[in-house]
């Protein structure tokens, strides 16, 4: 570029530009370094001007050091520590995660960024954690950028009226109140964590955060409680502290041995009652039962046994994943017309809990729920997804799958003569898509 700031800054490259202004690389001609150089113009330059009010009283490796602020013609300037390397945003495009093991080590070192920062007096709160603002520098430690829209705690009310961050890593009460919480960077923290280790972006769709191991089996329980700790709804739920989320990585077995510890205890409750149902019939059979006795009462204890096992099946064990509340969940809701029972077959299991219950009348909680092919005139058609799950769907209802869908027509509900099927599909552009066409015998049904 050429331009010569200040006269000793030279200007050599546009590094980026956002709202807050435009950053320069350049080089300081007297020291012969690399700075980065921010502008924005003087009717603008409120957030700048407390960006150097911040900066120039931090000290931290993990922080830009501020080395210059000016003004020249119509414009401040704020000349920075050039940090070199690439943002999390870039190395999140190129590699699509991160490795455990370093996401790991990344959070901490924000972890120690924010205890920094939150220990300030007054406290400083950051409130726009995000991937574009985390440089990755060549040696793999971070850097924090761009603290434009940092909050000093005892800035007073009229600072604090300024509502800033960006939607997906900002929890809800930070655009509805006025006074800063460090449990707003705890969020923050806890969203870009969970897009490491998924490459799920909240900004983008479906606009969703989903439990880390339904993205990666793989990925530790307790991590899971960590992530979904920091980006609770309420603010009483969330680490209160950076020092307290910065324990629970260096230890995060702890956050996950609990809800394993329960969850293996469920298995084995239900486990011994299915053997018990077992015993009670195997047994008696083994020894010999009086003919009398046959069917009924023989079969009395194994069928009320049968009969607990499968309500403890649906009750402890009924639900998609872990870590979620199972309790009495045998369907999932995907979204406000779409409903997902839990697991293969887990219909059967609702509809014999029902029975034994003696809850036959009671309504699914969907509203106007109906299964495709409801009407003893249509094609019965089911739906489910890749897992195998069915899909119930009121009429209209958009579902998202993650991989695949899958259409069943279930043997006995087809007409005995040959059909032709074919999938017709309607597309938002009006285009007409069809199948090939598929020819079913339906045979005699027995």
């Amino acid at each position: 570029m050429g331009r010569i700031l200040f006269q000793k800054y030279e200007m050599i490259e546009q590094l980026g530009q956002g709202g807050a202004g435009r950053v320069f690389l350049a080089k300081d001609k007297n020291l012969n370094r690399l700075v980065a150089v921010k502008e924005q113009t003087v009717q603008e330059n409120a957030d700048l001007c407390r960006e150097v009010e911040l900066l120039k009283e931090l000290k931290h490796p993990g922080l830009p050091e501020v080395y210059d602020f000016f003004r020249e013609e119509e414009s401040d300037y704020l000349v920075m520590e050039y940090v070199d390397g690439i943002s999390l945003r870039k190395y999140l495009k190129k590699n699509e995660r991160v490795p455990e093991t370093l996401a790991v080590k990344w959070a901490l070192e924000l972890c120690e960024i924010l205890i920094y920062l939150h220990n300030c007096k007054p406290a400083i709160i950051y409130r726009d954690l995000k991937p574009e603002n985390i440089m990755i520098r060549p040696d793999g430690s971070i850097k924090l950028i761009d603290l434009g829209a940092a909050l000093r705690c005892g800035f007073g009310a009229g600072r604090e009226q300024l509502c800033m961050g960006t939607p997906g890593y900002t929890p809800k009460e930070q655009w509805q109140g006025t006074r800063g919480d460090k449990n707003w960077d705890i969020y923050g923290l806890g969203a870009v964590l969970h897009e490491m280790l998924t490459g799920e972006n909240p900004m983008l769709p479906p606009y969703e955060r989903r439990p880390l191991r339904e993205y990666d089996r793989g990925l530790p329980s307790g991590l899971e409680r960590i992530v979904e700790r920091c980006t609770s709804e309420s603010p009483m739920d969330r680490y209160q502290s950076a020092e307290q989320l910065k324990d629970a990585l260096c230890h995060p077995g702890r956050a996950g041995n609990l809800p394993q510890i329960c969850w293996q205890l469920k298995r084995v409750i239900v486990g011994v009652s299915f053997l018990l149902a077992v015993l009670s019939l195997v047994l008696p059979l083994w020894k010999g039962v009086p003919e009398k006795e046959i069917p009924f009462p023989f079969l009395k204890l194994p069928l009320n046994l049968l009969g607990v096992w499968i309500f403890l099946r649906c009750m402890l064990l009924g639900g998609a994943h872990r870590g979620k509340k199972r309790a009495g969940y045998f369907l999932q809701k995907q979204e406000k017309k779409i409903w997902l029972t839990g697991k293969k077959f887990s219909g059967l299991y609702v509809l014999l809990v029902f029975l034994l219950g003696g809850v036959c009348g009671m309504q699914l909680p969907a509203g106007n729920v109906v299964y495709a092919g409801k009407n003893e005139d249509k094609l019965w058609v089911e739906m489910r997804d890749e897992q195998g799950r069915k899909l119930l769907l009121q009429d209209g209802a958009v579902y998202k799958p993650e991989v695949s869908v899958r259409f069943e027509l279930p043997v006995l509900r087809l007409p005995e003569e040959e059909i032709r099927l074919q999938m017709v599909a309607e597309g938002q552009d009006g285009n007409i898509y069809y199948s090939r066409v598929f020819l079913i015998d339906g045979g005699e049904k027995k």
